[in-house]
């Protein structure tokens, strides 16, 4: 019993538990770090992109033969500065709108001959509602050309893309789960094969199946531990390479406009639970698979 109390002694560093598994562990644990660093980075955009949007609306300005551009802008303005719940409206450059339209059709003298319309970005006051279709009739029967957009199609479209991707990330993470527990069952399912007779031996002696089963949960809990740490510490540094890679002035066009991942602090809080739950789902995993297998022996 003395040479074979401990973990090192049923589960030796070379066995099918040893420096494959740790590799194995670390791999699933940098995919899932990564998975869930895209999962939170989405949610984050989300959140962010529906806020901007719901808190803000835009009045659109057509050219129209009816009225002059200049009454046309002051009529707009003053309509919509006076109406209940309205913040603030100021009427955008033409510079600030070709800016918000180089991210999609690119730096250059094309947005110089758009027809691009005049905008009057309006802030809403926040907490309040906001008669919005009325303020659109509003501003359809007093000022020829003027358009309301409440960003509505925008937000249902966001929250839509959001969802859907959200939901893909945590099917991804599902599966590396999943994936995870099936390694470690066939580790522990291989451990007790390859010492098959000192289990015996031990179970026949008189020790009892948890004392056996808490020797190989705890040897798979560090197992899963370190390979998380692995995983995670690999997945911080990819995730990190590829901020200062989409901000170095090397970098592509339009690179600058994609979204930084776990840019929140409080996202790494999260990654570190990774190889917590990693050790968590060997140790509980491998203690099951023994006690299962144990409880088939005579």
């Amino acid at each position: 019993m003395n040479g074979i109390n401990t973990a090192s002694g049923l589960m030796p560093p070379d066995s099918a538990s040893g420096t494959t598994l740790h590799t194995i562990v670390a791999v699933m644990s940098f995919l899932a770090c990564l998975t869930l660093g895209a999962v939170l980075t989405l949610s984050r955009l989300a959140s962010e992109w529906t806020e901007g949007l719901s808190g803000s609306v835009t009045v659109q300005l057509l050219p129209s033969p009816q009225i002059g551009g200049d009454d046309q802008l002051s009529d707009a303005l003053r309509i919509t500065r006076a109406w209940p719940g309205i913040f603030a409206a100021r009427a955008l450059s033409r510079d600030e709108a070709m800016g918000l339209l180089e991210p999609w059709l690119g730096e250059g003298n094309v947005l110089a001959d758009l027809p691009v319309p005049q905008l009057i970005e309006v802030t809403l006051t926040p907490g309040r509602q906001v008669n919005l279709q009325g303020l659109s009739k509003s501003l359809n029967e007093n000022v020829p050309g003027a358009h309301l957009d409440d960003h509505q199609r925008w937000n249902r479209e966001l929250a839509s893309f959001a969802a859907s991707s959200e939901a893909v990330g945590w099917a991804v993470l599902l599966l590396i789960t999943l994936a995870t527990l099936a390694i470690v069952i066939f580790a522990t399912q291989a451990g007790l094969q390859a010492h098959r007779e000192i289990v015996e031996v031990v179970h026949m002696i008189g020790a009892r199946d948890v004392f056996i089963a808490g020797e190989f949960q705890r040897h798979f809990m560090w197992l899963g531990l370190r390979g998380g740490l692995m995983g995670l510490g690999l997945a911080t540094a990819t995730l990190i390479a590829i901020s200062l890679m989409w901000n170095s002035r090397d970098a592509p066009v339009g690179a600058q406009y994609l979204p930084q991942f776990v840019s929140a602090p409080q996202h790494y809080i999260w990654l570190l639970l990774v190889p917590a739950i990693t050790g968590l789902i060997a140790m509980f995993t491998a203690r099951m698979t023994v006690l299962r297998v144990l409880g088939r022996m005579p």
